[in-house]
């Protein structure tokens, strides 16, 4: 029973360590990058406490119905929106911008989103994680306390486990005797 127990603690430990890191790669290596939608100008389709997951993309791979996340500064504080692309027009000067608009309001966002504003595509929502999102970094230490204590554990089982006593052999007894002989003759001289 405590075998069974112990492997199924290594089990999820493993697949703890396995999930952070996979991640932690996709954030950082691959610039996935995960947010908490906190409005609800999106609903029903993503709803507030929400998480979404997006994926860089190249802006000009994006078309009418895309849902990203864009970067705008408005009043020297920098947002990060969800909203969806609704149409796609060139200014004055010729560049791109997309107009965005959020899916719950009747009227489009007011200003210009160009392509550099872009940080990625929707590709995923999980509903209500975003709640546990926001304790992510607790919950980062936690889990990282727990894979090193269970790592230890393990550790501890390997070292402490009862390894089987070896029966010494004749050869060992006999030359014991003998280096006690030679030391008594020696000393009776």
């Amino acid at each position: 029973m405590l075998k069974r127990r112990v492997d199924l603690v290594s089990l999820l430990t493993y697949a703890t360590l396995i999930f952070t890191l996979v991640v932690v790669v996709l954030h950082f290596v691959f610039g996935f990058q995960y947010v908490v939608i906190l409005t609800d100008s999106m609903e029903p389709n993503i709803n507030p406490s929400d998480l979404v997951i997006t994926m860089p993309v190249d802006p000009g791979e994006l078309r009418p119905g895309d849902v990203i996340l864009y970067e705008i500064t408005l009043d020297n504080t920098t947002y990060r929106i969800t909203h969806r692309i609704i149409a796609i027009e060139r200014d004055p000067s010729g560049r791109i911008y997309f107009i965005t608009k959020g899916d719950n309001r009747k009227h489009p966002d007011p200003w210009k989103v160009y392509p550099e504003q872009v940080i990625g595509k929707v590709i995923l929502v999980i509903p209500k994680v975003g709640m546990v999102w926001y304790y992510t970094p607790l919950l980062v230490l936690l889990l990282f306390l727990i894979v090193i204590g269970s790592l230890a554990y393990d550790m501890a089982l390997l070292l402490l486990e009862d390894k089987p006593i070896r029966p010494k052999s004749r050869k060992a007894d006999l030359l014991a005797i003998r280096r006690k002989k030679i030391k008594f003759h020696h000393h009776r001289r």
